[in-house]
């Protein structure tokens, strides 16, 4: 594991909310739904291809999260 995962993993746990996702990239809550929902970024691809619903919210597992902070694409997926 590398360290951006388990810092995720230590502060967040497994899956971080939109807004845990917010913070973690620095943006505000709604201007990341947005981006999120306009599917025209790679990293928005991929993040909403990995997201988990409890419920109604949504969440975003720290792996996925992690490998593209890193610049990892795809390697969650692998």
């Amino acid at each position: 594991m590398n360290s951006t995962l388990n810092f995720l993993l230590q502060k967040y746990g497994p899956t971080l909310t939109l807004e845990e996702l917010a913070r973690v990239l620095k943006r505000k809550p709604g201007g990341l739904r947005s981006a999120l929902s306009m599917h025209s970024e790679a990293w928005a691809i991929e993040l909403n291809s990995g997201k988990v619903y409890v419920g109604r919210r949504v969440h975003f597992p720290a792996e996925i999260v992690a490998n593209l902070l890193i610049g990892e694409k795809g390697a969650a997926n692998d």
